[in-house]
């Protein structure tokens, strides 16, 4: 953490370059979209209401139009109307969908669209976000005024706005971003030898999943195929379990159950380094990552049900989460170690870093050399048994971005 001290705070002097024309057109967008969903949503629900408003919405939602599901309540007793429970009504009724998208919309409005010019440094019309190196329990970087580490990417919007983040004239923006990180180190930590192999072999894992999990051969593995065992490789690691696995793959959880088994016959290590993560939480009341960053669990000694599985999720999840922070952060070490050898400051800059991806400010005529060079920084910063890959992409805005 200390090494990375003096790059954070170059990226903040650094900041990123916006183009305040294309958010006054994107703010005027939005108004007329979210206008739009207003209209359509009430006329679903056969009244006007204030659909920002968390009492009306219930009360349409499970009231008027009497919406049912397994829905979690408030701690008043109020059925929750939480986006992660709304998802779970998303096939109920077509008034759902939209909802979340107007939240979504909403929330970039006000979060981004509407605050960002009056954000932006006049002098060198750039912004400056601040970055929190310890604002989480995983250690991975979070920023604030403004946050960028949650910019909607889902939506058609969230795409639309990171065009506003811009190269300087003669500069690229240069992106590289870990493949499937998470799951390389989960092999790794596990020692599941059928999953290290297929990620040496340079083979889709998700596809190699389904192929062992549905016992087809790759060619006769389906795209709904691919999508479960995509949804399973990444719940696994988060701890989920049946219900959540049956939700987030959209099937009965009678189904889901029997998908996990298989899964733990496939890959036996994995369930393995699950229970002894668990264990080890109950035993210690703390876990550590493969660097000794550690996370206290007290909460796995509470008489509370859910306290416990949470913390268990979280003894999980905690080894892999953090190492992938840790490495991302050591990676951005490095390729600023480099450029203060080789380069002048006004030549390359690091701009952000958002989960596993670093972006970059790089000369032109550079940007080819550099790719190569930071590729490799990033690929040799850790030795797992699952190689590390670095993905690179160029574009003159953070939206639309070409492979390298």
């Amino acid at each position: 953490e200390i090494p990375l001290i003096p790059v954070l705070e170059e990226m903040e002097q650094n900041g990123f370059k916006i183009n305040k024309k294309e958010i006054q057109k994107l703010g005027a967008f939005a108004e007329k979209e979210i206008q739009k969903l207003e209209k359509e949503i009430c006329k679903l629900a056969g009244a006007e209401f204030n659909i920002s408003s968390t009492k009306q919405l219930s009360e349409v939602l499970f009231g008027r139009l009497n919406l049912s599901g397994r829905i979690r309540k408030t701690p008043k007793g109020k059925l929750s109307t939480r986006a992660q429970e709304l998802e779970k009504l998303r096939e109920v009724h077509p008034i759902i969908p939209l909802i979340l998208e107007y939240r979504e919309l909403q929330k970039l409005k006000t979060t981004y669209i509407d605050p960002f010019p009056k954000l932006i440094d006049p002098k060198d019309g750039r912004l400056h976000t601040t970055f929190i190196q310890t604002g989480t329990v995983t250690g991975r970087l979070s920023s604030q005024n403004p946050n960028l580490q949650n910019i909607p990417i889902k939506t058609e919007l969230g795409q639309e706005f990171r065009k506003v983040f811009v190269a300087e004239k003669g500069f690229k923006l240069l992106s590289l971003d870990y493949s499937q990180l998470e799951l390389r180190i989960a092999a790794h930590i596990a020692g599941d030898e059928k999953m290290i192999q297929t990620f040496k072999r340079g083979e889709d894992v998700h596809l190699r999943t389904a192929a062992e999990v549905f016992d087809v051969s790759p060619e006769m593995v389906t795209p709904r195929m691919r999508r479960e065992a995509k949804a399973l490789n990444f719940g696994i690691i988060y701890g989920m379990g049946p219900q959540g696995f049956a939700r987030s793959a959209g099937i009965k959880q009678t189904e889901a159950k029997k998908f996990i088994e298989k899964y733990f016959e496939e890959f036996p290590k994995i369930a393995e380094y699950m229970e002894d993560r668990r264990a080890e939480a109950h035993e210690k009341g703390v876990i550590k990552n493969l660097f000794g960053r550690q996370r206290n669990l007290s909460e796995i000694h509470s008489s509370i049900p859910e306290l416990v599985r949470q913390a268990e999720r979280m003894a999980i999840n905690f080894p892999i989460q953090s190492v992938a922070a840790d490495i991302t952060k050591m990676s951005m070490i490095k390729i600023h170690e480099y450029t203060k050898k080789n380069y002048r400051q006004n030549e390359v800059k690091i701009l952000l870093q958002v989960h596993d991806e670093i972006v970059l400010e790089v000369k032109k005529e550079l940007v080819e050399k550099l790719t190569v060079e930071f590729k490799k920084i990033m690929e040799s910063v850790y030795e797992l048994g699952a190689p590390l890959v670095a993905e690179a992409k160029v574009g003159d805005n953070w939206s639309e971005m070409k492979n390298a």
